[in-house]
Protein backbone atom coordinates (compact mmCIF):
# COMPACT_ATOMS: atom_id res chain seq x y z
CA UNK A 1 0.00 0.00 0.00
CA UNK A 2 0.89 3.83 -0.12
CA UNK A 3 2.74 4.53 2.72
CA UNK A 4 4.15 7.79 2.30
CA UNK A 5 3.69 10.92 0.13
CA UNK A 6 6.24 13.72 -0.51
CA UNK A 7 5.49 16.27 -2.89
CA UNK A 8 7.33 19.69 -3.60
CA UNK A 9 6.96 22.85 -6.22
CA UNK A 10 3.94 20.87 -7.70
CA UNK A 11 0.80 22.84 -8.83
CA UNK A 12 -0.05 25.15 -5.83
CA UNK A 13 1.66 23.25 -3.24
CA UNK A 14 5.09 24.44 -1.87
CA UNK A 15 6.14 20.96 0.04
CA UNK A 16 3.97 18.81 1.43
CA UNK A 17 4.36 15.01 3.34
CA UNK A 18 1.35 12.69 4.05
CA UNK A 19 1.32 9.55 5.47
CA UNK A 20 -1.67 7.71 4.56
CA UNK A 21 -2.93 4.79 6.86
CA UNK A 22 -4.77 1.52 6.03
CA UNK A 23 -8.28 1.32 5.41
CA UNK A 24 -10.03 4.37 3.97
CA UNK A 25 -8.38 7.52 3.54
CA UNK A 26 -10.15 10.78 2.94
CA UNK A 27 -8.99 14.04 1.65
CA UNK A 28 -11.65 17.09 1.90
CA UNK A 29 -11.14 21.38 1.57
CA UNK A 30 -12.82 24.09 -0.19
CA UNK A 31 -13.40 24.13 -3.68
CA UNK A 32 -10.74 25.22 -5.44
CA UNK A 33 -8.61 24.14 -2.88
CA UNK A 34 -6.86 22.12 -5.48
CA UNK A 35 -7.97 18.31 -3.83
CA UNK A 36 -7.04 16.69 -7.01
CA UNK A 37 -3.72 17.88 -7.24
CA UNK A 38 -2.82 15.02 -4.59
CA UNK A 39 -4.28 12.60 -7.52
CA UNK A 40 -2.18 14.26 -9.88
CA UNK A 41 0.51 13.65 -7.89
CA UNK A 42 0.34 9.99 -7.68
CA UNK A 43 -0.75 9.55 -11.44
CA UNK A 44 2.50 11.13 -11.80
CA UNK A 45 4.26 8.44 -9.66
CA UNK A 46 2.37 5.82 -12.07
CA UNK A 47 3.66 7.07 -15.00
CA UNK A 48 1.28 9.53 -16.53
CA UNK A 49 2.42 12.28 -19.06
CA UNK A 50 4.16 15.54 -17.77
CA UNK A 51 4.21 18.56 -18.32
CA UNK A 52 6.56 22.00 -17.39
CA UNK A 53 3.05 23.65 -16.52
CA UNK A 54 2.85 20.99 -13.06
CA UNK A 55 5.91 23.12 -11.73
CA UNK A 56 4.80 25.59 -9.61
CA UNK A 57 5.50 28.80 -10.71
CA UNK A 58 9.22 30.64 -9.46
CA UNK A 59 10.20 26.69 -9.36
CA UNK A 60 13.16 25.09 -11.30
CA UNK A 61 12.05 21.60 -10.85
CA UNK A 62 8.66 19.54 -8.94
CA UNK A 63 9.73 16.51 -7.40
CA UNK A 64 7.41 14.05 -6.24
CA UNK A 65 8.15 10.78 -4.27
CA UNK A 66 5.86 8.18 -2.97
CA UNK A 67 6.68 4.95 -0.34
CA UNK A 68 5.25 1.76 -0.92
CA UNK A 69 4.86 -1.48 1.03
CA UNK A 70 4.83 -4.25 -1.78
CA UNK A 71 5.43 -7.17 0.30
CA UNK A 72 2.20 -8.56 -0.40
CA UNK A 73 1.70 -7.78 -3.63
CA UNK A 74 1.66 -10.42 -6.44
CA UNK A 75 4.18 -9.76 -8.92
CA UNK A 76 5.32 -6.53 -7.91
CA UNK A 77 9.04 -7.68 -6.08
CA UNK A 78 9.77 -9.90 -9.33
CA UNK A 79 8.72 -7.48 -11.83
CA UNK A 80 11.09 -4.74 -9.92
CA UNK A 81 13.98 -7.58 -9.40
CA UNK A 82 13.82 -8.70 -13.11
CA UNK A 83 14.42 -5.10 -14.30
CA UNK A 84 17.39 -4.89 -11.38
CA UNK A 85 15.74 -2.86 -8.79
CA UNK A 86 16.33 -4.34 -5.63
CA UNK A 87 13.58 -4.31 -2.95
CA UNK A 88 14.80 -4.21 0.44
CA UNK A 89 12.29 -5.13 3.61
CA UNK A 90 9.31 -5.12 0.97
CA UNK A 91 9.92 -1.73 0.91
CA UNK A 92 9.92 0.15 -2.18
CA UNK A 93 10.46 3.97 -3.27
CA UNK A 94 9.78 5.69 -6.30
CA UNK A 95 10.51 9.10 -7.51
CA UNK A 96 9.79 11.46 -10.19
CA UNK A 97 11.08 14.61 -11.34
CA UNK A 98 9.94 17.26 -13.85
CA UNK A 99 12.18 20.18 -14.74
CA UNK A 100 11.00 23.52 -16.77
CA UNK A 101 13.03 22.38 -19.41
CA UNK A 102 10.29 19.92 -20.04
CA UNK A 103 12.86 16.59 -18.96
CA UNK A 104 11.34 13.50 -16.67
CA UNK A 105 13.49 11.75 -14.35
CA UNK A 106 12.14 8.66 -12.44
CA UNK A 107 13.72 6.92 -9.55
CA UNK A 108 13.15 3.27 -8.34
CA UNK A 109 15.30 2.95 -4.93
CA UNK A 110 17.90 4.79 -6.00
CA UNK A 111 18.30 3.77 -9.50
CA UNK A 112 17.46 5.58 -12.63
CA UNK A 113 14.15 4.20 -13.91
CA UNK A 114 11.84 4.96 -17.29
CA UNK A 115 8.33 6.01 -17.44
CA UNK A 116 7.30 2.78 -19.00
CA UNK A 117 8.36 0.96 -16.24
CA UNK A 118 6.44 3.31 -13.83
CA UNK A 119 3.51 2.79 -15.91
CA UNK A 120 3.95 -1.00 -16.01
CA UNK A 121 4.57 -1.06 -11.91
CA UNK A 122 2.06 0.82 -11.23
CA UNK A 123 -0.73 -0.82 -12.25
CA UNK A 124 0.27 -3.26 -9.65
CA UNK A 125 0.47 -1.10 -7.04
CA UNK A 126 -2.64 1.70 -7.41
CA UNK A 127 -6.09 1.60 -9.20
CA UNK A 128 -6.71 5.34 -10.01
CA UNK A 129 -10.82 5.77 -10.33
CA UNK A 130 -12.52 8.71 -11.79
CA UNK A 131 -10.39 9.20 -14.71
CA UNK A 132 -9.58 7.27 -17.53
CA UNK A 133 -6.04 6.61 -16.34
CA UNK A 134 -4.43 3.78 -14.21
CA UNK A 135 -8.06 2.18 -13.91
CA UNK A 136 -7.07 -2.18 -14.11
CA UNK A 137 -11.18 -2.82 -14.55
CA UNK A 138 -10.69 -0.74 -17.52
CA UNK A 139 -8.70 -2.93 -19.44
CA UNK A 140 -10.03 -6.24 -21.10
CA UNK A 141 -6.48 -8.16 -20.45
CA UNK A 142 -7.41 -7.59 -16.82
CA UNK A 143 -11.07 -9.18 -16.85
CA UNK A 144 -10.46 -12.86 -17.70
CA UNK A 145 -8.06 -12.77 -14.35
CA UNK A 146 -10.04 -11.61 -12.11
CA UNK A 147 -12.85 -13.61 -13.05
CA UNK A 148 -10.52 -16.29 -13.12
CA UNK A 149 -9.81 -15.65 -9.48
CA UNK A 150 -13.48 -14.93 -8.87
CA UNK A 151 -14.22 -17.89 -9.80
CA UNK A 152 -12.53 -19.96 -6.95
CA UNK A 153 -10.25 -22.73 -6.38
CA UNK A 154 -12.16 -25.15 -8.40
CA UNK A 155 -12.35 -23.15 -11.77
CA UNK A 156 -8.57 -22.36 -11.19
CA UNK A 157 -7.55 -26.25 -10.48
CA UNK A 158 -9.27 -26.90 -14.07
CA UNK A 159 -7.49 -23.37 -15.85
CA UNK A 160 -3.46 -24.96 -13.94
CA UNK A 161 -5.09 -28.39 -15.63
CA UNK A 162 -5.84 -26.46 -18.68
CA UNK A 163 -2.54 -24.39 -19.04
CA UNK A 164 -0.88 -27.67 -18.70
CA UNK A 165 -2.43 -29.55 -21.36
CA UNK A 166 -1.89 -26.91 -23.40
CA UNK A 167 2.14 -26.45 -22.95
CA UNK A 168 1.82 -30.09 -24.29
CA UNK A 169 -0.48 -29.59 -26.79
CA UNK A 170 2.24 -26.73 -28.00
CA UNK A 171 5.39 -28.86 -27.40
CA UNK A 172 4.19 -31.41 -29.92
CA UNK A 173 2.91 -29.23 -32.63
CA UNK A 174 6.41 -27.79 -32.44
CA UNK A 175 8.08 -30.44 -32.55
CA UNK A 176 5.49 -31.47 -35.70
CA UNK A 177 6.23 -28.25 -37.35
CA UNK A 178 10.48 -28.76 -37.39
CA UNK A 179 9.77 -32.23 -38.39
CA UNK A 180 7.83 -31.48 -41.33
CA UNK A 181 9.66 -28.10 -42.21
CA UNK A 182 12.57 -29.76 -42.24
CA UNK A 183 11.10 -32.77 -44.33
CA UNK A 184 12.48 -32.47 -47.88
CA UNK A 185 15.86 -31.05 -46.09
CA UNK A 186 15.73 -34.45 -44.26
CA UNK A 187 15.09 -35.91 -47.71
CA UNK A 188 18.53 -34.73 -49.59
CA UNK A 189 20.34 -35.53 -46.16
CA UNK A 190 18.91 -38.82 -46.18
CA UNK A 191 19.67 -39.66 -49.93
CA UNK A 192 23.46 -38.41 -49.78
CA UNK A 193 23.82 -40.40 -46.25
CA UNK A 194 22.35 -43.43 -48.32
CA UNK A 195 25.11 -42.94 -51.20
CA UNK A 196 27.78 -42.55 -49.19
CA UNK A 197 27.15 -45.25 -46.68
CA UNK A 198 26.21 -47.76 -49.57
CA UNK A 199 29.55 -46.57 -51.03
CA UNK A 200 31.26 -47.39 -48.09
CA UNK A 201 29.78 -50.83 -48.01
CA UNK A 202 30.59 -51.66 -50.92
CA UNK A 203 34.13 -51.43 -50.43
CA UNK A 204 33.76 -54.26 -47.95
CA UNK A 205 36.42 -52.53 -45.95
CA UNK A 206 38.02 -54.46 -42.47
CA UNK A 207 40.15 -53.29 -39.96
CA UNK A 208 44.14 -53.71 -40.81
CA UNK A 209 43.35 -54.63 -44.37
CA UNK A 210 45.88 -51.46 -45.62
CA UNK A 211 48.54 -52.54 -43.74
CA UNK A 212 48.26 -56.12 -45.18
CA UNK A 213 47.78 -54.85 -48.71
CA UNK A 214 50.76 -51.95 -48.52
CA UNK A 215 53.01 -55.06 -47.08
CA UNK A 216 51.68 -57.90 -50.00
CA UNK A 217 52.33 -55.24 -52.78
CA UNK A 218 55.55 -54.77 -52.07
CA UNK A 219 56.43 -58.04 -51.91
CA UNK A 220 55.01 -58.36 -54.98
CA UNK A 221 56.64 -55.79 -57.04
CA UNK A 222 59.86 -56.78 -55.06
CA UNK A 223 59.59 -60.69 -56.36
CA UNK A 224 62.65 -60.77 -58.18
CA UNK A 225 65.04 -58.67 -55.61
CA UNK A 226 63.41 -61.67 -52.90
CA UNK A 227 63.88 -64.43 -55.18
CA UNK A 228 67.48 -63.69 -56.26
CA UNK A 229 68.87 -63.02 -52.62
CA UNK A 230 67.25 -65.88 -51.09
CA UNK A 231 68.20 -68.50 -53.76
CA UNK A 232 71.94 -67.37 -54.24
CA UNK A 233 72.36 -67.38 -50.57
CA UNK A 234 70.70 -70.88 -50.26
CA UNK A 235 72.86 -72.40 -53.19
CA UNK A 236 76.38 -70.59 -51.92
CA UNK A 237 75.49 -72.68 -48.15
CA UNK A 238 75.06 -75.86 -49.89
CA UNK A 239 77.18 -75.26 -52.85
CA UNK A 240 74.32 -77.49 -54.68
CA UNK A 241 75.00 -77.50 -58.68
CA UNK A 242 76.33 -73.55 -58.01
CA UNK A 243 79.42 -72.44 -60.08
CA UNK A 244 82.15 -74.95 -59.39
CA UNK A 245 84.94 -71.92 -58.55
CA UNK A 246 82.47 -71.12 -55.58
CA UNK A 247 83.98 -70.78 -52.46
CA UNK A 248 82.63 -74.18 -50.38
CA UNK A 249 80.76 -73.03 -46.69
CA UNK A 250 79.16 -76.53 -45.33
CA UNK A 251 81.95 -78.79 -46.38
CA UNK A 252 84.64 -77.32 -44.45
CA UNK A 253 82.89 -77.14 -41.22
CA UNK A 254 81.67 -80.56 -41.90
CA UNK A 255 84.98 -81.39 -42.15
CA UNK A 256 86.20 -79.56 -38.92
CA UNK A 257 83.47 -81.26 -37.25
CA UNK A 258 84.52 -84.79 -38.10
CA UNK A 259 87.95 -83.40 -36.58
CA UNK A 260 86.88 -82.40 -33.38
CA UNK A 261 85.25 -85.33 -32.58
CA UNK A 262 88.14 -86.99 -32.94
CA UNK A 263 90.13 -84.85 -30.98
CA UNK A 264 87.84 -85.33 -27.98
CA UNK A 265 88.16 -88.55 -28.40
CA UNK A 266 91.49 -88.05 -27.31
CA UNK A 267 91.11 -84.92 -24.84
CA UNK A 268 87.66 -84.23 -22.73
CA UNK A 269 88.38 -80.37 -23.02
CA UNK A 270 87.92 -79.87 -26.69
CA UNK A 271 84.27 -80.88 -26.29
CA UNK A 272 83.46 -77.62 -25.54
CA UNK A 273 84.94 -76.87 -29.30
CA UNK A 274 82.85 -79.96 -30.89
CA UNK A 275 79.47 -78.97 -29.46
CA UNK A 276 79.96 -75.44 -30.45
CA UNK A 277 80.99 -76.71 -34.35
CA UNK A 278 78.18 -78.83 -34.31
CA UNK A 279 75.52 -75.93 -33.73
CA UNK A 280 77.42 -74.02 -36.49
CA UNK A 281 76.99 -76.60 -39.35
CA UNK A 282 73.39 -77.19 -37.87
CA UNK A 283 72.17 -73.70 -38.24
CA UNK A 284 74.06 -73.25 -41.34
CA UNK A 285 72.08 -76.17 -42.97
CA UNK A 286 68.78 -75.24 -41.52
CA UNK A 287 69.39 -71.17 -42.94
CA UNK A 288 69.93 -73.00 -46.27
CA UNK A 289 67.08 -75.23 -46.35
CA UNK A 290 64.75 -72.72 -45.18
CA UNK A 291 66.61 -69.92 -47.78
CA UNK A 292 65.69 -72.63 -50.36
CA UNK A 293 61.96 -72.83 -49.12
CA UNK A 294 61.66 -69.20 -49.34
CA UNK A 295 62.75 -68.79 -52.49
CA UNK A 296 60.15 -71.54 -53.63
CA UNK A 297 57.49 -69.31 -52.01
CA UNK A 298 58.28 -65.94 -53.83
CA UNK A 299 55.10 -65.86 -56.10
CA UNK A 300 55.51 -63.51 -60.09
CA UNK A 301 52.04 -62.80 -59.82
CA UNK A 302 51.46 -59.63 -61.97
CA UNK A 303 47.58 -60.24 -61.63
CA UNK A 304 47.58 -60.59 -58.16
CA UNK A 305 49.44 -56.99 -58.03
CA UNK A 306 47.16 -55.43 -59.98
CA UNK A 307 43.86 -56.40 -57.91
CA UNK A 308 46.37 -55.22 -54.90
CA UNK A 309 46.61 -51.55 -56.60
CA UNK A 310 43.22 -50.92 -57.96
CA UNK A 311 42.13 -52.42 -54.10
CA UNK A 312 44.80 -49.71 -52.79
CA UNK A 313 43.54 -46.92 -55.22
CA UNK A 314 39.80 -47.51 -53.75
CA UNK A 315 40.84 -47.46 -50.25
CA UNK A 316 42.91 -44.15 -50.87
CA UNK A 317 40.48 -42.14 -52.80
CA UNK A 318 37.54 -43.28 -49.70
CA UNK A 319 40.31 -41.62 -47.49
CA UNK A 320 40.55 -38.84 -49.31
CA UNK A 321 37.09 -38.01 -50.18
CA UNK A 322 35.90 -38.33 -46.18
CA UNK A 323 39.26 -37.07 -44.79
CA UNK A 324 39.94 -40.18 -43.07
CA UNK A 325 42.96 -41.45 -41.95
CA UNK A 326 42.62 -44.88 -41.87
CA UNK A 327 40.51 -47.78 -43.18
CA UNK A 328 39.15 -47.66 -39.39
CA UNK A 329 38.22 -44.52 -39.58
CA UNK A 330 36.31 -45.39 -42.73
CA UNK A 331 34.61 -48.14 -40.82
CA UNK A 332 33.39 -45.96 -37.57
CA UNK A 333 31.94 -43.53 -40.45
CA UNK A 334 30.29 -46.19 -41.99
CA UNK A 335 28.27 -47.14 -38.79
CA UNK A 336 28.09 -43.27 -37.38
CA UNK A 337 26.04 -43.24 -41.34
CA UNK A 338 24.04 -46.36 -40.32
CA UNK A 339 22.89 -44.22 -36.65
CA UNK A 340 22.02 -41.37 -38.77
CA UNK A 341 19.98 -42.86 -41.16
CA UNK A 342 18.30 -44.69 -38.51
CA UNK A 343 17.15 -41.53 -36.81
CA UNK A 344 16.08 -40.04 -39.77
CA UNK A 345 13.91 -43.16 -40.17
CA UNK A 346 12.96 -42.69 -36.96
CA UNK A 347 11.93 -38.94 -37.43
CA UNK A 348 9.54 -40.16 -40.80
CA UNK A 349 7.88 -42.79 -38.50
CA UNK A 350 7.58 -40.48 -35.51
CA UNK A 351 5.51 -37.66 -37.84
CA UNK A 352 2.59 -40.23 -38.12
CA UNK A 353 3.30 -40.59 -34.24
CA UNK A 354 3.07 -37.35 -33.23
CA UNK A 355 -0.04 -36.78 -35.77
CA UNK A 356 -2.11 -38.94 -33.67
CA UNK A 357 -0.44 -37.70 -30.34
CA UNK A 358 -1.53 -34.22 -31.19
CA UNK A 359 -4.84 -35.46 -31.47
CA UNK A 360 -5.09 -37.15 -28.54
CA UNK A 361 -3.69 -34.24 -26.74
CA UNK A 362 -6.27 -32.13 -28.48
CA UNK A 363 -8.91 -33.50 -27.31
CA UNK A 364 -8.07 -33.64 -23.67
CA UNK A 365 -7.02 -29.50 -24.13
CA UNK A 366 -10.48 -29.62 -25.61
CA UNK A 367 -12.16 -31.63 -22.64
CA UNK A 368 -10.35 -28.88 -19.98
CA UNK A 369 -11.04 -25.87 -22.11
CA UNK A 370 -14.90 -26.62 -22.42
CA UNK A 371 -14.88 -27.25 -18.57
CA UNK A 372 -13.37 -23.87 -17.70
CA UNK A 373 -15.15 -22.23 -20.16
CA UNK A 374 -18.54 -23.66 -18.29
CA UNK A 375 -17.10 -22.47 -14.81
CA UNK A 376 -16.41 -19.19 -16.32
CA UNK A 377 -19.72 -18.42 -17.77
CA UNK A 378 -21.13 -19.72 -14.14
CA UNK A 379 -18.70 -17.88 -12.45
CA UNK A 380 -19.40 -14.44 -14.27
CA UNK A 381 -23.53 -15.14 -13.57
CA UNK A 382 -22.69 -14.79 -9.97
CA UNK A 383 -20.22 -11.55 -10.62
CA UNK A 384 -23.04 -9.88 -12.93
CA UNK A 385 -25.60 -10.89 -9.64
CA UNK A 386 -23.06 -9.40 -7.19
CA UNK A 387 -22.37 -6.28 -8.60
CA UNK A 388 -26.00 -5.33 -9.88
CA UNK A 389 -27.07 -5.58 -6.05
CA UNK A 390 -24.15 -3.58 -5.25
CA UNK A 391 -25.18 -1.09 -8.04
CA UNK A 392 -28.98 -0.93 -6.90
CA UNK A 393 -27.43 0.29 -3.24
CA UNK A 394 -25.48 2.62 -5.16
CA UNK A 395 -28.66 3.90 -6.93
CA UNK A 396 -27.73 2.52 -10.18
CA UNK A 397 -31.28 0.21 -10.41
CA UNK A 398 -30.91 0.09 -13.79
CA UNK A 399 -27.61 -0.67 -14.32
CA UNK A 400 -26.61 -3.93 -15.54
CA UNK A 401 -23.24 -5.50 -16.71
CA UNK A 402 -22.52 -7.81 -18.79
CA UNK A 403 -19.72 -10.03 -20.47
CA UNK A 404 -18.91 -10.74 -23.94
CA UNK A 405 -17.47 -14.51 -24.44
CA UNK A 406 -15.04 -14.13 -27.41
CA UNK A 407 -14.21 -17.51 -29.14
CA UNK A 408 -12.78 -17.73 -32.64
CA UNK A 409 -13.31 -21.14 -35.00
CA UNK A 410 -10.54 -22.54 -36.15
CA UNK A 411 -10.56 -25.99 -38.42
CA UNK A 412 -7.21 -26.85 -36.81
CA UNK A 413 -7.82 -26.15 -33.75
CA UNK A 414 -9.50 -28.39 -31.03
CA UNK A 415 -13.06 -29.62 -30.32
CA UNK A 416 -15.41 -27.93 -27.71
CA UNK A 417 -18.83 -27.39 -27.51
CA UNK A 418 -19.20 -29.58 -30.64
CA UNK A 419 -16.95 -27.15 -32.58
CA UNK A 420 -13.43 -26.42 -33.30
CA UNK A 421 -11.78 -23.78 -32.15
CA UNK A 422 -8.80 -21.36 -31.69
CA UNK A 423 -7.24 -21.87 -27.87
CA UNK A 424 -4.78 -19.81 -26.55
CA UNK A 425 -2.82 -19.94 -23.13
CA UNK A 426 -5.84 -18.84 -21.07
CA UNK A 427 -8.07 -20.75 -22.58
CA UNK A 428 -10.77 -20.68 -25.32
CA UNK A 429 -12.23 -17.35 -24.73
CA UNK A 430 -11.09 -13.58 -25.01
CA UNK A 431 -13.46 -11.82 -22.66
CA UNK A 432 -14.66 -8.15 -21.70
CA UNK A 433 -17.52 -6.69 -19.55
CA UNK A 434 -19.72 -4.68 -20.95
CA UNK A 435 -21.55 -1.88 -18.93
CA UNK A 436 -25.57 -0.34 -19.01
CA UNK A 437 -26.76 2.10 -16.59
CA UNK A 438 -30.15 2.56 -18.34
CA UNK A 439 -32.65 0.61 -19.54
CA UNK A 440 -32.36 0.26 -23.29
CA UNK A 441 -28.77 1.34 -23.64
CA UNK A 442 -26.73 -0.66 -25.32
CA UNK A 443 -24.03 -2.63 -22.81
CA UNK A 444 -20.63 -0.86 -24.26
CA UNK A 445 -17.53 -1.31 -23.02
CA UNK A 446 -16.32 -0.05 -19.43
CA UNK A 447 -13.31 2.47 -21.38
CA UNK A 448 -16.14 3.99 -23.22
CA UNK A 449 -18.49 4.91 -20.19
CA UNK A 450 -18.51 8.97 -20.26
CA UNK A 451 -19.07 9.85 -16.88
CA UNK A 452 -16.50 9.70 -14.10
CA UNK A 453 -19.68 9.77 -11.19
CA UNK A 454 -20.86 5.92 -12.91
CA UNK A 455 -16.92 4.51 -13.68
CA UNK A 456 -16.54 5.17 -9.86
CA UNK A 457 -19.64 3.69 -8.91
CA UNK A 458 -19.26 0.53 -11.25
CA UNK A 459 -15.78 0.26 -10.29
CA UNK A 460 -16.76 0.65 -6.37
CA UNK A 461 -19.46 -2.43 -7.04
CA UNK A 462 -16.79 -4.66 -8.78
CA UNK A 463 -14.36 -3.78 -6.60
CA UNK A 464 -16.81 -4.74 -3.43
CA UNK A 465 -18.38 -8.23 -5.61
CA UNK A 466 -14.66 -9.00 -6.35
CA UNK A 467 -13.59 -8.24 -2.88
CA UNK A 468 -10.62 -10.35 -1.88
CA UNK A 469 -9.99 -11.60 -5.76
CA UNK A 470 -8.57 -8.59 -6.50
CA UNK A 471 -4.57 -8.47 -5.23
CA UNK A 472 -3.96 -4.55 -6.28
CA UNK A 473 -3.81 -3.12 -2.91
CA UNK A 474 -4.52 0.63 -3.17
CA UNK A 475 -8.19 2.47 -4.84
CA UNK A 476 -8.17 5.87 -4.89
CA UNK A 477 -11.52 7.56 -6.35
CA UNK A 478 -11.78 10.78 -7.36
CA UNK A 479 -15.43 11.90 -9.01
CA UNK A 480 -17.19 8.62 -6.98
CA UNK A 481 -19.37 11.63 -5.26
CA UNK A 482 -19.86 13.14 -8.55
CA UNK A 483 -23.92 14.26 -8.94
CA UNK A 484 -24.82 12.23 -5.77
CA UNK A 485 -26.15 13.03 -2.19
CA UNK A 486 -28.20 12.29 -0.22
CA UNK A 487 -29.40 8.34 0.25
CA UNK A 488 -26.63 7.81 -2.87
CA UNK A 489 -24.15 9.23 -0.83
CA UNK A 490 -24.79 7.40 2.07
CA UNK A 491 -24.69 3.95 0.29
CA UNK A 492 -21.55 5.13 -1.69
CA UNK A 493 -20.16 6.16 1.69
CA UNK A 494 -20.99 2.35 3.02
CA UNK A 495 -19.44 1.01 0.34
CA UNK A 496 -16.35 2.58 0.06
CA UNK A 497 -15.81 1.86 4.27
CA UNK A 498 -16.77 -2.17 3.15
CA UNK A 499 -14.19 -1.81 0.45
CA UNK A 500 -11.92 -0.40 2.86
CA UNK A 501 -11.49 -3.84 4.57
CA UNK A 502 -9.95 -5.21 2.04
CA UNK A 503 -8.13 -2.62 0.37
CA UNK A 504 -6.32 0.54 1.02
CA UNK A 505 -8.73 3.59 -0.48
CA UNK A 506 -7.98 6.78 -0.94
CA UNK A 507 -11.02 9.29 -1.70
CA UNK A 508 -11.47 13.09 -2.67
CA UNK A 509 -14.73 13.52 -1.80
CA UNK A 510 -16.87 16.91 -0.80
CA UNK A 511 -19.93 14.70 0.65
CA UNK A 512 -19.85 15.11 4.60
CA UNK A 513 -21.74 11.35 4.34
CA UNK A 514 -18.50 9.82 2.78
CA UNK A 515 -15.67 11.92 5.21
CA UNK A 516 -17.56 10.72 8.23
CA UNK A 517 -16.63 6.97 7.16
CA UNK A 518 -12.84 8.05 6.99
CA UNK A 519 -10.18 6.45 8.91
CA UNK A 520 -8.26 8.73 8.25
CA UNK A 521 -9.23 12.15 7.18
CA UNK A 522 -6.70 15.08 5.38
CA UNK A 523 -7.67 18.54 5.02
CA UNK A 524 -6.55 20.64 2.22
CA UNK A 525 -7.04 24.30 2.32
CA UNK A 526 -5.78 27.01 -0.20
CA UNK A 527 -4.59 30.49 1.09
CA UNK A 528 -2.33 33.65 -0.02
CA UNK A 529 0.78 34.66 1.61
CA UNK A 530 2.82 37.89 0.29
CA UNK A 531 0.92 37.41 -3.08
CA UNK A 532 1.75 33.81 -3.75
CA UNK A 533 -1.16 31.19 -3.27
CA UNK A 534 -0.28 27.52 -1.24
CA UNK A 535 -2.47 24.47 -1.01
CA UNK A 536 -1.84 22.67 2.53
CA UNK A 537 -2.94 19.79 3.79
CA UNK A 538 -2.98 18.50 7.00
CA UNK A 539 -4.66 15.22 8.83
CA UNK A 540 -7.61 16.14 11.36
CA UNK A 541 -8.32 15.24 15.55
CA UNK A 542 -11.42 13.95 16.05
CA UNK A 543 -12.62 17.24 17.50
CA UNK A 544 -11.67 18.70 13.66
CA UNK A 545 -12.86 16.37 11.86
CA UNK A 546 -16.20 17.38 13.51
CA UNK A 547 -15.78 20.78 12.89
CA UNK A 548 -14.90 20.11 9.16
CA UNK A 549 -18.26 18.09 8.84
CA UNK A 550 -19.70 21.12 9.87
CA UNK A 551 -18.64 23.22 7.71
CA UNK A 552 -19.38 20.71 4.61
CA UNK A 553 -23.18 20.07 5.87
CA UNK A 554 -23.70 24.31 6.54
CA UNK A 555 -21.16 26.00 4.67
CA UNK A 556 -19.90 27.21 8.14
CA UNK A 557 -19.73 25.99 11.65
CA UNK A 558 -23.11 26.27 14.00
CA UNK A 559 -24.21 24.30 16.94
CA UNK A 560 -27.07 22.98 14.98
CA UNK A 561 -24.53 21.91 12.68
CA UNK A 562 -22.04 20.49 14.90
CA UNK A 563 -24.45 18.34 16.27
CA UNK A 564 -25.34 17.12 12.62
CA UNK A 565 -22.03 16.70 11.84
CA UNK A 566 -21.14 14.56 15.25
CA UNK A 567 -24.55 12.77 14.46
CA UNK A 568 -23.50 11.74 11.21
CA UNK A 569 -20.07 10.34 12.66
CA UNK A 570 -21.73 8.72 15.40
CA UNK A 571 -24.45 6.76 12.31
CA UNK A 572 -20.78 5.67 10.58
CA UNK A 573 -18.96 4.99 13.38
CA UNK A 574 -21.86 2.39 13.85
CA UNK A 575 -22.37 1.32 10.37
CA UNK A 576 -18.64 0.19 10.10
CA UNK A 577 -18.79 -1.69 13.61
CA UNK A 578 -22.00 -3.69 12.71
CA UNK A 579 -19.99 -4.48 9.12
Amino acid sequence: MLLELNVENFALIDKLSLEFGPGLNIVTGETGAGKSILLDAVSLLLGARSTKEMIRSGSEKTRIEGVFDIDRIDGAREICEESGFEVLEGVLIIVREISLDGRSRCYVNGRSSTVGFLSDLGKKLVDLHGQHAHQSLLYPENHLRLLDAFGGENLRNIRSEYVTQYDTWQTLKRRLAKITNLSLERKKQKELLEFQLNELQRATLKEGERKELDLEREKLKSADTLYKLSFESAQLLSNSGYDADSIEVLNPLRTINSNLSKLSGIDKEAEAFLQEASDCLYRLEELARDLSLYADTIEFNPQRLDHIESRLFIIENLQRKYNCASVEELIALSKRLEDQLFELDEDDKSETTLEKDIQEAATLLGTYAQKLSMLREEAFARLKKGVEIQLKDLVMEKATIECNFERKLDSKGIPAFGKQYLPHLGGLENIEFLFSANVGENPKALSKIASGGEISRLMLALKLTLAGSDRIPTLIFDEIDAGIGGKTGQAVAEKLAAIAKYHQVLCVTHLPQIAAFADTHFYIEKREEKGRTFTSLKSLSMNERVEELSRMLAGQNSKQSILHAEEILKKAHEVKSQS
